[in-house]
């Protein structure tokens, strides 16, 4: 507040001030440019929830295209490449860190396979 506790004169701030029908003009003008509008709520007051959300449908399902189009192209443009794999053909899984002869002779054989050897060649079954 002001120190000196006096009171400082706001008319200058209040165009009317000097001008007693501002005010009332200034209503009227406002009620005049809002008439449309108000006509319009009044009219809107006996509508039901489906009639007012399919008076929405014009300007809210273009924006909301734009938004999710937006929102797509933001996500792609800020995703990072992951890392890039070259594809493994099913042989080179089979044999990576296989020390010596990854397939047993036994598969290149002509002869009947025998799976009790062919295990047992492999490593992975002992009788």
């Amino acid at each position: 507040m002001n120190e000196s506790m006096e009171r400082v004169n706001l008319d200058p701030l209040d165009p009317g001030s000097k001008d007693p029908g501002f005010w009332l003009r200034f209503h009227g003008r406002v009620l005049a440019q809002a008439e449309a509008e108000l006509a319009r709520r009044r009219m809107a007051q006996d509508w039901s929830l489906s009639e007012v959300v399919f008076q929405w449908r014009k300007p809210l399902v273009p924006l909301t295209l734009l938004a999710a189009t937006l929102a797509g192209i933001f996500v792609m443009a800020n995703e990072e490449p992951g890392p890039l794999l070259s594809p493994v053909a099913l042989e080179e899984a089979l044999v990576l860190d296989v020390v010596g002869e990854p397939i047993p002779t036994v598969l290149g054989s002509a002869a009947e396979l025998d799976e009790t050897e062919f295990l047992t060649a492999a490593g992975g079954f002992r009788p």
